[in-house]
């Protein structure tokens, strides 16, 4: 019987190959269509460099449309004060190595903490654009060990002082549309590419041993992101991403969102209250021999600005 994880991994490839089947299944009908369809009669050559015309005139009264009502481009920054929970477990061949540190319980990395995140829409038309975000997170704490450490092909005994740390950076950027073509009301479809760096480890204090483990993997992204306006005074902002993926060397499970509202005022910036939550869990198989699995979460409250123009 699969797990949960298993059965949503299957669950979201069978959904991209319908996708991508639905795609190239429309792209080929259309290709035919247009291959049959007869192009030899002037008028109609006319008629095409005609709608080929108001197309333009359309796309740049649109852009014009976004520049006046300040809307074509979006920068929002939070600052981000975060429950974070994170596993680190290590499987063996053959059951040899098992095993599964909390990272807060067992290594004493702190709990809780504050970062930065930054996310930035620009609508290079009224339905098209690019979407972009950013996570950076540090964490690292000075210990005595109380029991043994293993880690990977190193045990420390108990009673070294060691220094561990995990440091995250998130960044997915990636293709957006929108079903909405108002100034003041965004809601966009999103494909995004997240590139994933998870840097965790330990060092003695006096520097003679250490371990560390680095994760760099890409992981597709799909959701949505929007904005609108719901009084002179008061901006709603909301994104919403899930994905999963797996590999035989790596893969993982991604979900994500943010709700904001935002105080206006002046017409240009926002003052945004938020609340964020950020899963991961990933997988890479080390030289073939140990399967390394990353639980990652962290959730809460955020206070930051909007910048439209």
């Amino acid at each position: 019987m699969m797990a949960p994880n298993q059965r949503l991994s299957v669950f979201f490839q069978k959904f991209i190959i319908l996708l991508l089947f639905v795609f190239i299944t429309t792209a080929i009908q259309a290709n035919n269509f247009l291959l049959q369809e007869p192009l030899a009669d002037s008028t109609k050559k006319s008629g095409h460099k005609i709608k080929k015309s108001e197309r333009k005139k359309k796309k740049a009264e649109g852009i014009q449309l976004l520049k006046d009502n300040h809307s074509r481009f979006l920068i929002k920054y939070d600052l981000i004060f975060a429950k974070l929970k994170t596993r680190v477990t290590f499987n063996g061949p053959n059951g040899i190595l098992n095993l599964s540190l909390s990272l807060e319980d067992n290594l004493k990395l702190p709990a809780r903490a504050s970062f930065s995140s930054l996310a930035f829409t620009y609508r290079a038309t009224l339905r098209s654009g690019l979407y972009v975000n950013y996570y950076g997170i540090n964490r690292s704490e000075d210990i005595v060990l109380q029991e043994d450490l293993y880690f990977l092909g190193d045990t420390i005994p108990a009673g070294s002082g060691v220094n561990t740390y995990f440091n995250t950076q998130i960044i997915s950027a990636g293709y957006i549309f929108s079903a909405l073509i108002k100034p003041d009301a965004y809601l966009g479809f999103y494909f995004n590419l997240y590139v994933i760096s998870l840097n965790t480890g330990f060092s003695t204090i006096n520097g003679v041993r250490s371990e560390k483990l680095t994760l760099t993997m890409p992981l597709p992204n799909i959701g949505f992101v929007g904005s609108f306006r719901l009084t002179k005074w008061l901006m709603f902002y909301g994104s919403i991403g899930v994905f999963s993926l797996n590999t035989e060397d790596y893969g993982g499970v991604i979900n994500n969102y943010n709700l904001s509202l935002g105080i206006i005022p002046v017409r240009w910036l926002a003052i945004n209250l938020s609340y964020t939550e950020f899963n991961i869990r990933v997988y890479n198989n080390i030289e073939k021999e140990i399967d390394a699995i990353v639980e990652y979460n962290f959730r809460g409250p955020a206070i930051g600005l909007s910048f439209k123009f």
